[in-house]
């Protein structure tokens, strides 16, 4: 964890937190289970003991901080530019508004496009955790912008 920046550590413990959900200091199965559901991701009981058995370090059958850290902060490298990206959303962009795009309108792209398509209540809560204006607008290029820097 040495390597990485204060404001990298911060984001990776806003992130274990969400998935942290009781609160507990570690991600449980079930905890690992609910995440795979909200990202789409058809995941079996024996699946997530194996993600699971792949990053718990210490054998307690729970990922803990400073575990999950290591596996977050493995350089991954992006199959799309964040241009790429950007362009993807444009679609999507509210007329007058450069940037934007309606909460809603990303629900519905999330449950109709991709391979993986997500059921409304799993959108619904993947969207709830953007920031959006008053007009329930998320601005898609400041988040792909933050999401896909290095």
């Amino acid at each position: 964890m040495d390597r990485l920046s204060v404001e990298e550590i911060a984001e990776f413990r806003e992130i274990f937190n969400l998935v942290d959900k009781d609160g507990g200091g570690c991600i449980t199965k079930v905890e690992l289970g609910e995440l795979m559901d909200t990202l789409g991701i058809d995941a079996d009981p024996e699946e997530i003991e194996h993600m699971i058995a792949e990053i718990d370090q210490d054998g307690n059958g729970n990922i803990d901080f400073e575990e999950f850290v290591a596996v977050m902060s493995r350089k991954v490298e992006a199959s799309y530019s964040a241009d790429q990206v950007k362009n993807a959303f444009k679609i999507f962009e509210v007329p007058g508004h450069p940037g934007m795009i309606k909460a809603e309108n990303l629900v519905k792209a999330l449950c109709t496009y991709g391979a993986e398509k997500l059921t409304e209540a799993q959108a619904k809560d993947l969207v709830s955790q953007l920031d959006t204006d008053a007009a329930g607008m998320v601005n898609y290029m400041e988040y792909v912008g933050m999401m896909m820097s290095s």
